[in-house]
């Protein structure tokens, strides 16, 4: 699975994990939560928002990654150019 289709489907499980904590906050009634059901609603937000950071980080890295990719390959060309001359002037100088 690519990096961008992984990411998709991490955020579509932040969007469920959104949906389950609202679901426990709108069930709690006009009184609010229960302290077994507000801990529940605080678990899951955090364990919600240390994935976001994750996923955040994630994607961070892997543009990161996609620009280093980008340079090295820029590096690579540019050598092979240069190789590719030194050869031709070789041969011309040989010829």
């Amino acid at each position: 699975m690519g990096a961008r289709k992984q990411m998709t489907v991490l955020d579509s499980a932040l969007d469920r994990l959104s949906d389950a904590v609202d679901q426990l906050i709108s069930s709690a009634g006009p009184d609010g939560p229960d302290p077994e059901t507000e801990a529940r609603i605080a678990r899951l937000s955090a364990e919600r928002d240390g994935l976001r950071a994750e996923v955040q980080q994630l994607r961070a890295q892997h543009d990161e990654d996609a620009r280093l990719r980008a340079e090295a390959a820029d590096a690579v060309r540019a050598a092979l150019t240069d190789l590719r001359s030194v050869v031709a002037v070789q041969g011309e100088d040989n010829g």
